[in-house]
């Protein structure tokens, strides 16, 4: 068995060191620019699912790359990369970015820790919000109220009604201030910390956050499920046949007799986005869904398998079933993740003064004590009532005050920026501590400001993404000038080709009506004999039996929910046996086969033409650059990407 393990090893290194050395080759050529077979090889396994999925073969992949940098090329040789709204929407994202990649210094493993840890048990809390701008210096008033609040709910009166009275969150009127159920990154920070500390059904001191003064109490804990895969019934609110209420108690009826919860869920759900899959709806975690009660509902069920009572939402009834429960991972799987989370959520100010740390250990910093003292000799009783400003003397401009690398922050640029800034600044407790802090502030931004530039070079991931988002943007500008506008605003052709495809456009018949289903056949002639004997102007609803479940349909031929020999005639059909079950329809009409107009399908036509103006664009592409495609390399790549 070592021995064994010791040739699997040696086999997947001589693999990985085979695509390597191939990966160096140049697999193919545009006008003379080479394109290494590393770019394909990543393309290739980034899309593998996609491939799997869409059988494309490694050919048609290379195909579709080759195109893609044959539009890339055309892009840049049309200068698309120099148009201002280019610039602009690049500029964005590239700031965008590089806020979330600039380099932390090491994220301390306690803090990173305590979030994890902290991520494992749910808390659930309400509160009562009052309301402060999130940079007012006098917060007495309001810290004063929320001490008298407090000191009502200690002396026994009830929290919710006085979040009803009090609370200017705008929730309140429909959630009596309950925040429901969160963990880590739901909520600002210093709330969430507020929480975690407190013992379920202790009240907290007036909490500060950038909203206001919070007061906070801890209404529950529980150990975290992770993430929930769950399958659902629904049935809209209001529903013209059948009271949705009766009807979804007669699915969960079924479903207490043992019926597959998934073939129900198929036959009478009416979420579009679920029902043809059996119910299935996407993973979540804690307050990844729009609906709290479903949310709350679901992290109710105890095993795989268990499902709900009938409940109501706003979007309706449903029954909820409990597909899959997936624990939290351990934590140095996730510690990559949490880190990037970190720095984007309201706890990276916990480590600002970490990062300018890190940021003046890789780049020089010059701060001259001379251009302090002289600031400090300007300072006067002036910056106390905010009117403090700075009269440059002649040639102060050429000195300095900070200098980052190659930047320099000159005596009327600080000066300047004290001004600016003399409300967040001048409520220092003295001159020196207002330089202190401005000097801080203008040192840590244009840290930041010279990192961001230099990201590309010392941050390979980051260099990869930006590129591969630049190159985006210019195919989309490319595709949109070339091919998506230019078909879009031709009306004629569009028309043309409607007038040439019309039979394509087919829209085939359809059976209107009440469709009745039951186990039972009996129950279906039963009904049968009613609806017989009731006219056509009698609108008066009859009691369905139990196992009778009653849907307004509009169906193809087609459609999964009929038998193929079912008979497209108007009135009530024969009993038929399908799917494990019997149905009945009352058909009310027959909507003959038709041809829509062009407007109904110009969308789909609009599609159709792109595809075929994109083909023909590739085309002119491949005549006017050189390609030039390395076989050999290529079938070397193609065999080790299909072992």
């Amino acid at each position: 068995m070592k021995h064994l393990f010791s040739f699997c090893i040696t086999l997947l290194c001589f693999v990985f060191a085979a695509k390597a050395q191939i990966g160096q080759e140049t697999l193919f050529k545009i006008n003379g620019q080479e394109y290494k077979a590393e770019e394909f090889i990543k393309s290739y396994q980034k899309n593998s699912d996609i491939v799997s999925a869409s059988s494309e073969t490694v050919e048609d992949h290379l195909e579709r790359f080759v195109n893609f940098h044959l539009k890339l090329t055309s892009a840049y040789d049309k200068q698309l990369d120099t148009l201002a709204s280019f610039q602009k929407e690049f500029g964005r994202y590239y700031k965008q970015i590089a806020d979330d990649y600039i380099s932390n210094g090491e994220v301390t493993e306690a803090v990173v820790k305590e979030t994890y840890d902290r991520t494992k048990v749910e808390v659930r809390a309400s509160h009562i919000l009052l309301k402060l701008p999130e940079y007012e210096e006098d917060t007495s008033s309001v810290y004063q109220k929320a001490l008298i609040i407090k000191k009502r709910i200690e002396n026994g009166e009830d929290f919710e009604s006085l979040a009803k009275q009090y609370s200017e969150d705008p929730s309140v009127k429909i959630n009596e201030g309950d925040m429901n159920w969160f963990n880590t990154f739901k909520m600002v920070y210093e709330f969430e910390d507020a929480t975690y500390k407190l013992d379920v059904g202790e009240v907290s001191n007036p909490v500060r956050t950038e909203f206001g003064y919070h007061i906070i109490k801890k209404t529950g804990e529980r150990p975290s499920k992770g993430e929930l895969e769950t399958a659902h019934i629904m049935l809209r609110p209001k529903d013209s046949l059948q009271d949705p209420e009766v009807k979804i108690r007669k699915i969960y009826k079924r479903l207490q007799e043992k019926e597959d919860f998934h073939e129900l869920a198929k036959q009478y759900s009416q979420d579009p986005n679920t029902a043809s899959k059996g119910g299935y709806v996407l993973a979540f975690s804690l307050g990844g869904l729009n609906s709290k009660v479903y949310e709350n509902k679901a992290y109710e069920l105890e095993s795989e398998g268990d499902y709900t009572e009938p409940f109501k939402t706003r979007f309706g009834w449903h029954i909820v079933k409990l597909i899959k429960n997936t624990p939290l991972e351990p934590y140095d799987e996730v510690k990559e993740e949490y880190k990037k989370r970190f720095k984007s959520s309201s706890r990276s100010k916990l480590l600002v003064t970490k990062i300018k740390e890190e940021l003046e250990d890789l780049y020089s910093v010059e701060v001259k004590q001379e251009a302090k003292d002289h600031f400090l000799n300007l300072m006067d009783s002036s910056l106390t009532k905010g009117k403090w400003k700075y009269e440059p003397e002649e040639n102060s401009t050429s000195s300095y005050v900070i200098k980052v690398e190659d930047s320099i922050i000159d005596y009327k640029t600080f000066g300047e920026y004290l001004g600016r800034q003399q409300r967040s600044l001048f409520d220092k407790p003295d001159p020196k501590a207002v330089i202190e802090d401005a000097i801080d502030d203008l040192v840590y931004s244009h840290l930041l400001a010279h990192h961001k530039t230099r990201l590309p070079e010392v941050d390979k991931e980051f260099g990869e993404r930006i590129e591969e988002y630049k190159n985006g943007i210019l195919i989309f500008d490319f595709m949109k000038e070339k091919i998506w506008e230019p078909v879009a605003e031709d009306t004629l052709s569009q028309k043309m080709y409607y007038e040439a495809h019309t039979t394509d456009f087919r829209v085939p018949q359809k059976v209107v009506g009440q469709l009745y289903t039951s186990k039972r056949k009996n129950s279906l002639k039963e009904i049968a004999s009613e609806l017989k004997k009731k006219s056509s102007e009698d609108t008066t609803a009859f009691e369905l039996p139990q196992d009778i479940i009653a849907e307004e349909v509009s169906l193809q031929k087609s459609s999964s929910k009929l038998p193929q020999k079912f008979k497209f005639e108007e009135g009530l059909s024969k009993i038929y046996k399908h799917s494990d079950q019997f149905l009945m329809m009352d058909v009310n009409a027959i909507e003959k086969a038709r041809i829509p107009e062009f407007e109904e399908v110009s969308g789909k036509i609009i599609s159709i033409l792109q595809e075929e103006k994109e083909e023909k664009v590739i085309s002119e592409l491949r005549k006017s650059y050189d390609v030039v495609v390395y076989e050999e390399i290529f079938k070397k790549l193609k065999d080790k990407l299909e072992k």
